[in-house]
């Protein structure tokens, strides 16, 4: 992403079919409400885009049955 031209349009967040769900940018205390549905149980990552906060920003969802 970081040599994408157009990746602060894109809020950071690749194309890929594996991207479930994406947000816009957050500042510092802001929020953002994101409502979906997962059709399948199983552990999906959640990770933060923005360059280098991955390493931090992430955690697994588990969608259990």
């Amino acid at each position: 992403m970081l040599t994408d031209p157009e990746a602060m349009k894109k809020n950071y967040v690749p194309t890929s079919p594996d991207i479930l769900h994406s947000s816009k940018l957050i500042n510092p205390g802001g929020n953002q409400t994101l409502k979906f549905t997962i059709k399948k149980a199983g552990d999906y990552p959640i990770i933060c885009t923005f360059p280098g906060h991955w390493r931090l920003m992430n955690a697994i969802l588990k969608v259990e049955k």
